[in-house]
């Protein structure tokens, strides 16, 4: 998953980056623009993200004029410290509108609705749903070899690299990120407890509840992850579900 911010006081930004990292919020890479130019350029010279949070009034001008020139189908949540420009906000794919200075709770909820969207549009069986693989391709020295996913013990990203390791310690570099590597596994087998880690259930070791309704977790076979695995209190409670449910 990209995400994309737009804003222009490095306070602010800095600010926001860790409100993300302290709910938990999972992402494969964020790029920051401080401008409308900058966000224009972005969004004309490269794929869309997958969400944006904007703030209105940048340095040049206001956020809201790249709707007006550009086709933007990105979910936004807008974060300002003006509250005048609510109502043209949501005629520019606005999910919500944050007013500075910012609250936890309040992007908390903000992105959980983003989450509820996304899951809606994945599961609704109108939609194409993409089919999960049973096999996927990773490299070993310079050969390529399919090896079953069931085999996976856990996916894990290290340095802009994505690896994956087997039940027998083995480790492959692979060439997707997370966020594809997500959409290719089976949902009961896998479940990405972390924005480095997706762990398969038969590689869970053990976990335990630890502060802020966090959870810790142990893997088999982790001889390559130097932290310890955390799930975030964002995350905790899906994690709790998914495994109760297997």
């Amino acid at each position: 998953m990209t995400l994309l911010l737009a804003e222009d006081e490095q306070i602010a930004a800095k600010h926001l980056i860790n409100l993300l990292d302290e709910i938990g919020f999972q992402y494969d890479a964020l790029e920051h623009v401080r401008s409308v130019d900058e966000l224009k350029k972005y969004l004309s010279g490269n794929s869309e993200p997958d969400l944006m949070l904007l703030d209105i009034q940048l340095k040049d001008g206001v956020s809201l004029e790249v709707f007006d020139e550009l086709k933007v189908t990105t979910p936004v949540i807008f974060i300002t410290a003006y509250d005048e420009y609510a109502i043209k906000s949501f005629k520019a794919n606005s999910l919500n509108y944050l007013l500075k200075p910012l609250d936890k709770e309040e992007l908390r909820n903000a992105l959980n609705k983003y989450t509820e969207v996304i899951n809606f549009y994945h599961q609704n069986p109108g939609q194409v749903r993409q089919e999960k693989k049973e096999r996927i391709v990773v490299k070993k020295g310079a050969s390529r070899l399919s090896v079953p996913i069931s085999s996976i013990a856990f996916f894990y990203a290290e340095m802009k690299l994505t690896f994956a390791v087997d039940f027998e310690g083995n480790r492959f570099l692979l060439d997707y990120n997370l966020s594809q590597i997500e959409q290719q596994v089976d949902e009961k087998m896998f479940f990405r407890v972390s924005r480095q880690v997706i762990a398969n259930i038969n590689a869970i070791k053990e976990f335990k509840s630890i502060e802020f309704s966090k959870i810790e977790l142990y893997l088999v076979k982790n001889n390559y992850l130097k932290d310890a695995i955390i799930i975030s209190q964002f995350t905790a409670p899906d994690f709790k579900k998914w495994i109760h449910n297997l």
